[in-house]
């Protein structure tokens, strides 16, 4: 084992808790590694201050289960990321998908930078009760996303659609909602 493969456990824990404490000094323009990253250790705390409805699992045991789509390299942190962490006392699966296949069984479906036509078929596997969609860029909550990844000054932030999330029956926490960028709909 290389001595990168070795620290990436320690790497993403660093990222995770840099996250946490709002320290991330993330000017990630160029640094794809970066960016997948930061975006992967997102997607986590993200899924922390969610609360899902109870049949959005097979049952107390279930994993979460993440499904990601056009964005292989954010699949491949996720997938080291779950190795060593649990959501809410979950285990986690990852699962990569196509724009428009079903996404049954996914908790947090993550959509990559996708253009309009691609990106609505890639949304509409999200529509199902208990499912988190988050996408790429600005304008993308518009589409139907609940939480939308946006660069502001060079860093990665993220834009809530508090009203996308109710209608698929999940409740996002206050303390997500204070470190967002922009709030769409009301605060709970």
């Amino acid at each position: 084992m290389g001595t990168r493969t070795a620290f990436a456990p320690l790497r993403h824990c660093l990222v995770a808790v840099a996250l946490c404490c709002g320290v991330l000094p993330v000017p990630w323009a160029g640094d794809a590694n970066l960016e997948a990253q930061v975006k992967a250790a997102y997607i986590y705390r993200f899924a922390e201050y969610i609360e899902w409805p109870a049949d959005a699992f097979a049952s107390s045991t279930a994993p979460l289960t993440i499904g990601v789509v056009e964005a292989d390299p954010v699949a491949a942190e996720l997938n080291q990321l779950r190795l060593t962490r649990q959501i809410k006392g979950r285990a986690v699966a990852v699962r990569t998908l196509r724009a428009g296949e079903a996404a049954s069984g996914v908790q947090v479906l993550y959509i990559g930078a996708l253009d309009g036509a691609r990106l609505r078929r890639a949304l509409d596997s999200a529509q199902a009760p208990g499912m988190l969609a988050i996408t790429d860029g600005e304008g993308t909550l518009a589409a139907g996303s609940a939480i939308s990844f946006v660069q502001i000054d060079n860093r990665i932030r993220f834009d809530v659609s508090v009203a996308h999330a109710e209608r698929s029956g999940l409740k996002i926490s206050a303390r997500l909602l204070a470190v967002a960028h922009k709030i769409e709909g009301d605060r709970p």
